[in-house]
């Protein structure tokens, strides 16, 4: 894949507003209808309809990216006695949670929002950003330019939501959207890995689903 070079802001701008319009008709239309055609088809319940939405969401993701930001994903971690800490810690809180009697859904729910959503915000957005205010010197205050833009935008994206749900509850959405996101770029940043952030994500929303409060996580997420 090549990587974009970003001449001026003016591409940027251009190519961020291609892939959020491409992204939404992609997502809230054509994926939308088709999956309420197979919820109604085949009968399938909601969390089923839910998983297979977000799969789409993730293939969406995926191909917009090759097409449009041409992002690459860092995907692998170098070793580090810190990281190895990091996935037992990952493990010990996700253990009491094991013996749930929704282990499933709780499993499918962190898994809609831990893949789709990091490919998306970290991947994808947070991708985009860094090459752009990085790609010709480093500095703190870019990069955490690059952070506060990316993760302003998968929050603003949750303002999609108003057609189905009040404004009181899409505006929460988008607050915690923002500083979560906050927290999950400085892993991904730390670590120069997206799996540490995808962990993360997938262990909140799977111990929130274990724990009986999955319901607000599954309509929270972006889309």
């Amino acid at each position: 894949m090549i990587l974009i070079v970003f001449t001026s802001s003016k591409k940027l701008l251009k190519l961020t507003i291609l892939f959020l319009a491409l992204d939404l008709l992609l997502e809230k239309v054509v994926a939308f209808h088709f999956v309420n055609w197979l919820h109604e088809q085949l009968s399938l319940n909601q969390l089923q309809s839910n998983f297979i939405f977000k799969l789409i969401e993730l293939l969406n993701v995926l191909g917009l990216n090759v097409l449009i930001t041409k992002q690459r994903f860092y995907l692998r971690q170098s070793f580090s006695w810190w990281g190895s800490l990091y996935w037992i810690f990952i493990l010990l809180i996700l253990l009491p949670f094991l013996v749930s009697s929704n282990i499933g859904e709780a499993i499918a729910t962190g898994m809609m929002g831990g893949f789709s959503e990091e490919f998306l915000a970290r991947g994808v957005f947070l991708g985009f950003f860094l090459t752009y205010f990085l790609q010709s010197n480093y500095s703190e205050s870019k990069l955490m330019k690059a952070v506060l833009y990316s993760n302003l935008i998968f929050a603003l994206m949750h303002f999609t939501n108003l057609t189905h749900e009040l404004f009181s509850y899409v505006l929460l959405q988008s607050v915690l959207a923002f500083f979560s996101g906050l927290a999950l770029s400085a892993i991904y940043i730390q670590t120069g890995s997206m799996w540490p952030a995808i962990a993360l994500h997938f262990t909140s929303d799977f111990i929130l689903t274990a724990n009986g409060t999955g319901k607000f996580i599954l309509w929270a997420q972006a889309g």
